[in-house]
């Protein structure tokens, strides 16, 4: 650990010039600045190249995590953690906070030996609108994450890599999973962990309409998030809302979290509206053969993401011949990280999957 070091980045950092994003490849490193660890550690924002939903370079912000004692020979394997819905404005960016941003177990990998790489997403800090919840966007981040840690020749990172994220970032492990053989073919990723996560957006999509019709009102926050930020990016119609909710999804945009609306904000489900059917579908993973192996941790009371959606999605990822685990758990939405025993659970899936133990699938034969 170095002394007197910042807790949080210098702002200015999260907006390289246009030229230094043209000019990066997919991984390589743009901008880095060492920030505050806690003894034994030692820790940076970087900020690195990635590609676009428009195919074109872009530029992301995260943290890097590593031990501070030198590696060995083959360094230190690597842990990418996906966080959670944080919101979509620039000050929504969890490495905004530091390492306040990233949870105290998964800060404890790399006591135990692992680097950890923490991206905030394309868009979310850096310039852009933050596409949330589209796969092929979280896959990449996530994905290119890894390889700027790897990139990091004072964090000692070794090749292999695995993905474990929440919520959210469940969501995006699962893409990052289906998008490394055709995205990132070099990089060595032997699994990936999503905890709680939209697996089936359509269904999610149709739980969330029927559940504010009824008044639990809190199951929109997410889906108004994610229209206002998909009319943003695709143009989609949001006419089937009520004006205070498409007020509320546009605000959204520019924030951690939607306006509250007091009524439902839907007029009609969107899942019936062909082009909306198609966003969700195209979104949800499980669309192409993965040849990593994944684990699904689901809780049966899951108040933001149901449960049967989740089942739902796993399903349709064991239809295509992958290779998934599902484990069901008691709780709520939170259970599947911070529920009794469950995170000695995905250290020791962690731990497996770098020791080369063979993978676990309850899909049927």
């Amino acid at each position: 650990m170095v002394v007197g070091l910042p807790a949080v980045p210098d702002g200015a950092l999260y907006y390289p010039s246009a030229d230094a994003i043209a000019a990066a490849t997919p991984g390589q490193l743009i901008q880095t600045f060492e920030i505050k660890a806690s003894p034994g550690k030692r820790a940076w924002f970087v900020v690195y190249g990635s590609t676009g939903l428009d195919g074109k370079p872009v530029a992301v912000s995260g943290i890097v995590i590593a031990p501070e004692a030198a590696p060995g020979e083959s360094g230190y394997p690597v842990v990418a953690w996906a966080h959670g819905t944080t919101g979509i404005a620039d000050v929504c960016a969890p490495s905004k906070q530091g390492l306040n941003s990233i949870p105290a177990d998964v800060q404890d990998l790399v006591t135990q030996g692992y680097v950890v790489t923490a991206t905030d997403y394309e868009g979310l800090g850096t310039a852009g609108v933050h596409p949330y919840l589209i796969g092929i966007s979280e896959g990449r981040s996530v994905l290119d994450a890894i390889r700027a840690a790897q990139a990091l020749p004072e964090a000692g990172a070794a090749a292999e890599a695995v993905v474990i994220g929440h919520s959210q970032g469940g969501h995006a492990a699962l893409w990052s999973a289906e998008l490394a053989s055709s995205y990132a073919p070099g990089l060595a990723l032997l699994g990936a962990l999503a905890a709680s996560p939209p697996t089936d957006l359509l269904g999610w999509d149709t739980w969330a309409f029927h559940e504010a019709a009824v008044g639990a009102l809190y199951a929109a926050d997410a889906p108004l998030l994610l229209f206002g930020v998909w009319n943003a990016i695709y143009d989609a119609p949001l006419n089937f809302l009520t004006n205070a909710g498409r007020q509320s999804a546009v605000a959204g945009r520019d924030a951690c979290g939607p306006d509250p609306v007091s009524t439902t904000p839907y007029l009609r489900d969107p899942a019936e509206i062909p082009e909306w059917n198609n966003l969700l579908t195209r979104n949800s993973p499980g669309l192409a053969l993965t040849g990593v192996p994944m684990r699904v941790v689901s809780p049966k009371a899951d108040e933001a993401v149901q449960y049967d959606t989740q089942v739902d999605g796993v399903t349709a990822m064991c239809a295509i011949g992958d290779t998934v685990e599902l484990r069901s758990v008691e709780g709520d939405h939170s259970a599947s990280v911070q529920g009794p025993g469950a995170w000695s659970e995905i250290t020791a899936w962690i731990t497996d999957r770098f020791a080369g133990v063979e993978s676990v699938t309850t899909c049927a034969p």
